[in-house]
């Protein structure tokens, strides 16, 4: 039943083994979770070093995007104003052309108006002395007709002024 013997041998061949074991096997083991515990470390690590260049990098990226959405729109703005300035240039100069067109217009109306009026008095006085002169060339002297020649131009000057 109980040997001491065998009881003896089998502690001492436990130890032995668990020595060998321990020598062999539990370092070996215990180094390569180690290993494996400082892989996983440093892979966490660099994952979260990762993830925290990812959110820069998306912030810099909003950043740029917020950036280029000003510039879009204060370039939009600047056309826009631009393009109101282009018009209301345009309209004046529009407009003041339509002004010189009608002041050139009224001013033809005018000149054209005076050279009739000009042609029909100078056609009126020479119908008046080619009338009068038949009228009076057997009635009147020529000392009478040359006084009435004064008076009718005098009063033609008075006329046309």
């Amino acid at each position: 039943m109980f040997e001491l013997g065998t009881f003896i041998f089998s502690i001492v061949a436990f130890l032995l083994m668990f020595w060998i074991v321990s020598a062999v096997g539990f370092k070996p083991i215990a180094k390569m979770l180690e290993q494996r515990r400082v892989h996983v470390t440093s892979q966490i690590e660099e994952a979260e070093k990762s993830r925290e260049e990812a959110e820069r990098i998306l912030a810099e990226q909003q950043r740029v995007l917020e950036e280029s959405r000003k510039e879009a729109k204060a370039i939009l703005e600047a056309a826009r104003v631009r393009a109101e300035e282009q018009a209301r240039t345009i309209l004046q100069e529009a407009q003041a052309e339509s002004a010189r067109i009608l002041e050139d217009g009224r001013a033809l109306i005018e000149r054209e108006r005076a050279e009739a009026m000009n042609e029909v008095l100078s056609r009126v006085a020479n119908l008046t002395v080619e009338l009068t002169t038949k009228l009076l060339a057997e009635h009147v002297t020529a000392q009478v007709q040359e006084e009435m020649l004064a008076k009718a131009e005098k009063r033609l000057g008075e006329l046309v002024c």
